[in-house]
């Protein structure tokens, strides 16, 4: 996961020691004397093994930032949380505390010797705005850095995997808010936690919590009090999408092999892979809105590496790439959705629209559902 997200950082410019981002210009002018350019994600080490369900948090910005790169790496980050960090002498009001404070309570129930310090090591924690202009006491960026910067959001979200996100303050939220699919809630979450979804990524069910940010007061008075219930809702969830075991799987083979670090890991580590088809069955008809018109690779039959970037590409992009692998158009626009999404699928293949301003409806995929949908149908997409 590591590599895969250092490439990513990588080919998008973002990257803490080989920054190159082609918005770096339009960032930076309104501060370029205190601007400091971008800061990799806390990604922690059982987060990757996932011996835990995944937590990923989404804040704003970093506040303040380290000038040297080499000090922004995802290793030198996750170095610094898990090793340096002594979560017990953080202020108990701000916002890294109270992070710890809602990641150790909804996995305490997973794990029940868990202590409060130790949930450092079991979640992941990224920035919507990925460099910092370094505001006077640690003011919040510029809503320009935001929108930038939004656009990188949904391809590490993909890398990171997460069973659960949880978006701390407006522009968390707006990272995600309507990119990924929202299922039907299951009864369980009550009507009154409007702050609680279910979205689908990488084929499968996450449970969204949108928080308010842990400066602000709405965070203590709203969501701090519905902690009981939130540590209810995943561990509901968590057991529910891993085909009703509980979560982590408890493997009770007798063996008399003498390898006891691999059966204790076999023991904790969470299987995936082979519940991954009872984890996201449902199929939803109808399209979705696209609040801003999107950017897609200029191909009229894109390749994977002209979609490195990019979030979707249009249906006609889709329908001409089936056609250029011997598949009729028809075929390729049934399997999302059909026209005007009447036939049932999977999420993650609803069709995207734009249509404001007047201008025609244009339609897009996610690149992502487009990548699975060649693989499932056989084709070799280069």
């Amino acid at each position: 996961m590591y590599d895969e997200l250092t490439t990513y950082y990588r080919l998008n410019g973002i990257s803490a020691l080989d920054f190159c981002c082609p918005l770096f210009s339009s960032c930076s002018q309104n501060f370029p004397s205190t601007f400091t350019t971008a800061k990799e994600s806390f990604i922690s080490s059982k987060y990757v093994t996932h011996e835990l369900p995944r937590i990923v948090f989404i804040s704003l910005d970093s506040g303040s930032a380290e000038t040297d790169p080499a000090l922004k790496t995802l290793e030198s980050v996750r170095r610094w949380e898990e090793e340096g960090e002594n979560v017990l002498g953080l202020h108990r009001n701000k916002h890294w505390y109270r992070t710890h404070e809602l990641a150790f309570t909804l996995l305490r129930k997973f794990k029940d010797d868990l202590k409060l310090e130790e949930a450092k090591h079991y979640f992941a924690h990224i920035n919507s705005a990925k460099c910092c202009e370094n505001k006077p006491g640690r003011e919040q960026a510029s809503q320009l850095l935001f929108d930038n910067c939004r656009r990188f959001l949904p391809g590490e979200l993909e890398i990171l995997d997460p069973d659960i996100i949880v978006t701390q303050g407006k522009w968390g939220k707006l990272a995600i808010d309507r990119v990924f699919p929202q299922l039907a809630s299951p009864d369980d979450i009550p009507e009154s936690l409007s702050e609680v979804k279910i979205i689908a990524l990488n084929d499968h069910p996450v449970i969204w919590i949108e928080t308010f940010h842990p400066r602000y007061s709405g965070f203590h008075t709203k969501n701090r009090s519905h902690y009981s219930q939130y540590e209810m809702i995943v561990r509901k969830f968590m057991t529910r999408t891993t085909s009703n075991h509980f979560f982590p799987i408890i493997d009770r083979l007798v063996t008399s092999s003498p390898n006891i670090e691999g059966i204790e890991k076999q023991k904790t580590e969470y299987q995936k892979e082979s519940l991954m088809t009872s984890r996201f069955d449902q199929k939803v008809t109808g399209t979705l809105e696209l609040l801003e018109y999107p950017e897609f690779p200029s191909a009229d039959n894109p390749t994977k590496a002209d979609c490195e970037g990019y979030t979707y590409i249009s249906m006609v992009q889709l329908c001409n790439l089936s056609v250029k692998f011997n598949q009729s158009r028809s075929i390729a626009c049934n399997a999302f959705g059909g026209d005007g999404g009447k036939i049932p699928v999977i999420p993650e293949r609803q069709t995207w629209e734009w249509k404001q301003g007047g201008h025609k409806i244009k339609k897009f995929v996610l690149i992502s559902a487009a990548e699975n949908y060649f693989r499932e149908a056989g084709i070799d997409w280069k």
